[in-house]
């Protein structure tokens, strides 16, 4: 069979659109495609970027957590420093403590002699161990002690303690203006008119081979 297409016919299928096909000729199909893969690749921009930043709060999270650790350990560090530091401090309190009782105020566990009264001049009180006189050393008298010389009253006249060569004894009175003070073999004069009433108690005893007076509070 022969069909017979004339001009007018021809024309009027050119202008009509083709099925499937846009303006510009492009396949639907094809248009389409690429808005899926476009939206696939958004998709995927999306996702990689909200994993980007998932993978940045937690790299920020751990951060965060070490700092905290380091400053947790830190804090600690300091804490333990302190607390060494203080234990050492006490220490050194300590120890100089107990170095000064022992250098100063160690009796040996050698017996002591209670002696009630005053010496008056050209007395003698002598004993071997340590000697506590409940009065007073006038000028002229003498007490004389192995151990330490503790005197509740005025020392004013001439004191020896540790007369064998005990370096560590002392000599201690509630108003202490001796002539002469010697311990173990160091001996020492105050000064004249050293006299003044109502002096504190006072101790006198030895380092670096110096005889020393302090107060006693």
């Amino acid at each position: 069979m022969i069909t017979f297409v004339t001009d007018k016919d021809r024309n009027e299928q050119n202008e009509e659109e083709p099925v499937g096909v846009t303006q510009t000729g492009t396949p639907v199909g094809k248009i389409v495609e690429k808005a899926e893969k476009a939206a696939a690749e958004e998709a995927e921009k999306a996702k990689e970027k909200e994993t980007a930043e998932e993978t940045k709060e937690s790299k920020e999270t751990k951060e965060t957590e070490g700092n905290d650790e380091k400053a947790d350990k830190k804090t600690d560090k300091d804490d333990a420093a302190e607390e060494t530091e203080g234990s050492e401090k006490t220490d050194n309190t300590d120890k100089t403590k107990d170095k000064i009782e022992k250098m100063l105020f160690s009796i040996n566990e050698h017996m002591a002699l209670f002696h009630k009264g005053n010496l008056r001049n050209g007395f003698t009180l002598e004993y071997d161990g340590s000697i506590i006189l409940l009065g007073d050393v006038n000028p002229g008298a003498e007490i004389k002690a192995t151990g330490n010389i503790l005197i509740l009253g005025a020392l004013k006249g001439v004191a020896h303690a540790g007369c064998n060569g005990e370096i560590g004894a002392f000599v201690f009175a509630l108003n202490l203006i001796p002539v002469q003070l010697r311990i173990a073999n160091i001996i020492t004069r105050f000064p004249d008119g050293d006299s003044k009433e109502g002096r504190k108690p006072e101790y006198a005893y030895v380092e670096d081979g110096k005889i020393y007076v302090s107060p006693f509070e």
